[in-house]
């Protein structure tokens, strides 16, 4: 990690008065600087990315911070879009600053991501690539988000919820994970094959780090956490697109009525959690078990996985019996 990321440190805010001023103003939490909260799985990916691509010696540490803070202020955003009340067990930033000082807050560590990224590289030609991949990225993930906010699980067909799962984890989690791979072979300077393999292979890790948070939601709610965004705004999430495969449509019809009663009564809300993965362990297993295979088969036919395959290790689920094949 570089050792101002918030770049409070430039000529221009130079003053204790002054860095002083601008920390109490973002008043940004210490997990939310780069290289300290989350799971670091786009950093990882960057970094593995970059021995795939012959790298030498470690990656560009300004262009892993780039990324972490870029992924960092699209989670201010996001919690405050979905009126979350936490983020990595501490309260969301918008309910410690308020909802306008946060949404500044995030929209500033988009602004000082692009900054990162264009000082990670000396050559101009390249830093350029870098930068414009950013911004594509950043309004790709911005269109996902829409589709996420603009569409409610109890207002499609089956069909729907499954394509619609898929779009979003694409466009959101997919397109960050993409840049952060392709962020790391880029630096390494590789080949436009290397860098299309290693793109795809992080998208198709993206939306498998989409599916594990979808279900690591449901299992969080019935440990008894308060943070039940998924349900409680009714959104198209994994779980809800394996269920819509698995049950006939009036038996998903029928679970989309329960969601609308539930709705605003958070006790009702853990039943139907359970009742989501009872129905949906199996097929989650197998379908982020398989997509990650499949990612790593394809990678293979660039080159040899190799350090990239491990990466997949984190977001692999074993198949766990439910409570009633417990018993039996």
């Amino acid at each position: 990690m570089t050792a101002t990321p918030l770049g409070f440190a430039n000529a221009t805010h130079q003053t204790a008065r002054t860095r002083h001023g601008w920390s109490k103003a973002l008043q940004l939490t210490p997990d939310l600087y780069p290289g300290v909260g989350g799971k670091r799985l786009r950093a990882t990916l960057l970094e593995q990315a970059y021995a795939f691509a012959g790298g030498r010696d470690t990656a560009p540490v300004l262009m892993v911070d780039a990324v972490e803070m870029l992924h960092a202020g699209s989670l201010v955003i996001d919690d405050f879009e979905d009126d979350s009340l936490t983020r990595r067990g501490q309260p969301a930033l918008h309910r410690v600053i308020g909802p306008s000082r946060a949404v500044n807050a995030g929209n500033w560590m988009y602004f000082r991501a692009l900054e990162l990224a264009a000082a990670a590289l000396e050559d101009s030609a390249r830093s350029a690539a870098l930068v414009g991949r950013f911004i594509t990225v950043a309004r790709q993930c911005h269109e996902g988000q829409a589709i996420d906010l603009a569409t409610r699980i109890d207002e499609v067909t089956p069909w729907q919820a499954q394509v619609t799962a898929l779009a979003i984890s694409r466009w959101k989690t997919g397109r960050l994970a993409s840049l952060a791979a392709w962020c790391g072979a880029h630096a390494a300077a590789g080949d436009p094959q290397t860098l299309q393999a290693v793109a795809a292979f992080g998208c198709r890790v993206g939306i498998c780090l989409q599916m594990k948070n979808d279900l690591d939601e449901l299992r969080e709610l019935l440990d008894g956490s308060d943070r039940c965004d998924d349900l409680r705004n009714r959104r198209v999430t994994w779980p809800w697109a394996w269920a819509a495969s698995e049950l006939s449509a009036e038996q998903f019809a029928a679970w989309q009525r329960r969601l609308r009663r539930s709705v605003g009564q958070p006790a009702a809300l853990r039943p139907l959690a359970q009742d989501l993965l009872a129905a949906t362990h199996r097929r989650a297993a197998a379908a982020i078990n398989t997509r990650l295979d499949r990612a790593i088969d394809r990678l293979t036919a660039a080159r040899e996985a190799g350090p990239l395959a491990a990466v997949c290790d984190a977001l692999r689920i074993a198949i766990e019996p439910t409570k009633a094949e417990a018993l039996s």
